[in-house]
């Protein structure tokens, strides 16, 4: 084995004999073939392995060499149990790799305490080489290249060789003899802006190498595995022996990414992980690898705080319906068994600048919940039912209200919405999944489309099991399930834009109910409420008048402030409850338009209810006005932006935060 030591801390680039890479494999391993057929992909897919190479292409060396501040690299330890460890400079800095060929990576690299990489390296330069650790496949690695701050992802595979200390305690050089290397693509990185973090203090807290079979993470553990949106996947193929030549042995690195919370813990078993698997590029490396090994090893990264959680334990594939029954309407996951992991404070020498926000990716899916905690989580006993479109009421060319009948299901738990609640609704049986597609940068949540939606009912059904509801909806440009029932309208209304009789749906469409949804609603006390609403966001606050206009005896105040460009529509809408409601309620409706009002206002008013036209958006002086009560309770609806600027106008007038109360668009 050749060392290292002439090599210096940080060796110049050197240059490299043009070349070009040629396929790696020569066809996909056992475990990637099992996972495309299983998962139905088409046959093209068979041929794609020739995208990965031989060796780094030009850009990709530079890249590795000239843009990261870390690398996450995979190795094993003696159990053979793979690990996702870090690489990264003593400063935090780029420059902590070179590359002397296409086929080559060195790395001069500053290990920290319970970093699985480096306890590798260590128990290698104590014994005189690999080949002295008792397993072959001990120098099996793989890296993943990944600049934060534009989306680029580069990986490569290979080995472990002329590993040294450099004579600092935790300073190792080693090389990688590259023998894969892939672009990858962008698709869920949420994007940081990171800076160099040299005055790190690395400190081990949770720490269990070999976990008994009935023992739990510990909760702060379990906690910051459920805030990550960023982790690194370690995974194995060990070939056998009648395949070696065919399919050899290599390890894998890969990165997974989504909004926080997309990662989930079995809350009854305390340790097992579960991973939702997004689309992808279909190659199925990483997963095929789990497949064939059965193990695995995930890794987070709190780039704020540079905590480090590394976890390696049995893994395996969960495809269809054994997907389904643990993680809700969701048809791909892997599955970790933790058998040991790390925490580590305070170890990356690399930290999200101060300030900086991060950049969610577009194409990431909503979080999605285990079926044991949708059991907590959900409301109203829906299990079993389903809503049938009825009818619906065509308000303007994208505007509507959806009539959904409630069948009776005997032995079904009883369906309850509070005013102002949501229900959650799975077209997937009517619509189908979505063709499949790798990118879609105009469209990027058509990718993973469950076809579930959320949307807050607007007709109110209090006390009372209930057997029909209403929502009042607005098609969304390019929107999969809105676009399908609006083309319903449009085949069945013909002169019928802005009346008030419903058009019959002559060929129903029944949707599974999911649950019943939000703590936005409408409370049972006196009353003294602000409601601010955006647009189609006035939904909620259509159900509580609702209520209200049904409730013997309600008391109290609201103001309700409409920003609108649909100001008749919205009158329409709110006309029928703002003339029954209780006298002992007293109404004020500001609405804010650019559009005319051509609405009979005197009809509307009462001695109870006041309503105000002022000419365009809502504006910051308005806040004052209406605030002045510090106990008034405050609904938002709206628009993200809207919203903001309504959060920020209430503060600046006193309005205390715990008695500001939002709900944006599901």
């Amino acid at each position: 084995m050749t060392a290292l030591a002439a090599a210096p801390r940080h060796p110049p680039h050197l240059p490299t004999p043009a070349s070009s890479p040629g396929p790696a494999l020569t066809g996909w391993h056992p475990g990637e073939s099992a996972l495309h057929a299983k998962l139905s992909f088409p046959p093209s897919i068979s041929t794609r392995y020739v995208a990965i190479e031989n060796q780094l292409r030009e850009q990709h060396r530079i890249f590795h060499t000239s843009n990261l501040t870390f690398i996450p690299l995979t190795t094993i330890d003696a159990q053979g149990r793979p690990w996702a460890g870090i690489a990264a400079g003593r400063t935090g800095k780029i420059g902590f790799v070179v590359g002397p060929s296409l086929k080559t990576l060195v790395f001069s690299a500053k290990g920290w305490v319970g970093d699985p990489l480096f306890e590798s390296l260590r128990e290698v330069s104590k014994s005189g080489g690999l080949s002295e650790l008792g397993r072959k496949d001990r120098a099996l690695t793989a890296g993943l290249g990944i600049e934060f701050r534009t989306r680029r992802r580069n990986k490569f595979a290979g080995r472990i060789s002329d590993v040294r200390e450099t004579g600092e305690e935790g300073e190792y050089a080693f090389a990688i003899e590259v023998n894969e290397a892939v672009g990858n693509c962008p698709k869920y990185i949420n994007t940081r802006t990171l800076d160099p973090y040299p005055d790190t203090s690395p400190t081990i807290t949770y720490h269990d190498p070999h976990m008994l079979p009935d023992s739990r993470l510990p909760d702060p553990i379990i906690d910051f595995i459920k805030a990550a949106d960023t982790i690194f996947i370690a995974t194995l193929y060990i070939s056998k022996p009648q395949t070696a030549s065919q399919f050899p042995s290599h390890a894998g690195m890969n990165a997974r990414g989504g909004l926080p919370g997309f990662i989930r813990v079995s809350p009854s078993d305390g340790r097992t992980i579960v991973l939702p698997d997004y689309s992808g590029n279909r190659f199925m490396s990483s997963l095929g690898n789990i497949e064939a090994s059965g193990v695995a090893g995930f890794t987070i990264v709190d780039f704020v705080t540079g905590d480090i959680l590394y976890l390696t334990g049995k893994a395996k594939n969960l495809i269809g319906a054994p997907a389904r029954e643990v993680l809700s309407r969701h048809a791909s996951v892997t599955i970790l068994e933790p058998t040991g992991y790390k925490f580590v404070r305070n170890a990356l020498p690399v930290r999200q600048r101060a300030g900086s926000k991060v950049g969610r990716s577009p194409y990431s899916p909503k979080i999605k919940y285990l079926v044991e905690e949708e059991a907590e989580l959900e409301a109203g006993g829906s299990s079993g039912h389903k809503a049938v479109l009825d009818s619906a009421t065509k308000l303007s060319d994208d505007l509507a209200v959806f009539r959904f009948n409630i069948p009776a299901k005997p032995g079904a738990a009883a369906l309850r919405i509070r005013p102002g609640q949501a229900i959650v609704l799975d077209f997937m049986d009517w619509l189908g999944p979505p063709t499949y597609q790798h990118m879609a940068d105009t469209a990027p949540g058509s990718i993973n489309d469950d076809r579930i939606r959320t949307w807050t009912v607007s007709s109110s059904h209090e006390n009372d099991e209930i057997a029909w509801f209403e929502l009042t909806m607005r098609e969304m440009k390019g929107g999969a399930v809105t676009g399908a029932m609006f083309d319903i309208l449009r085949k069945q209304s013909v002169g019928q834009t802005g009346t008030r009789f419903p058009i019959a749906i002559e060929n129903p469409v029944v949707v599974d109910i999911v649950g019943i949804s939000g703590d936005f609603f409408l409370g049972q006390e006196t009353i003294n409420a602000l409601w601010i609403a955006g647009g189609i966001g006035i939904t909620p606050f259509l159900a509580m008048l609702d209520a209200l206009a049904r409730r013997r005896g309600a008391s109290g105040k609201i103001v309700l402030a409409l920003s609108t460009r649909e100001p008749e529509i919205m009158l329409d809408l709110l006309g029928d409850s703002l003339g029954k409601i209780p006298e002992t309620v007293n109404i004020t409706l500001d609405i804010f338009t650019r559009s005319p009002v051509r609405a009979r206002l005197d009809e509307l008013r009462g001695a109870n209810r006041h309503i105000s036209i002022h000419e365009g958006r809502l504006r910051p002086d308005y806040w004052p006005t209406v605030s002045k009560d510090k106990d008034v309770d405050v609904l938002i609806c709206g628009p993200n932006e809207f919203g903001d600027v309504a959060v920020e106008g209430l503060r600046e007038a006193g309005i205390p935060n715990d008695k500001i109360q939002r709900e944006g668009f599901y």
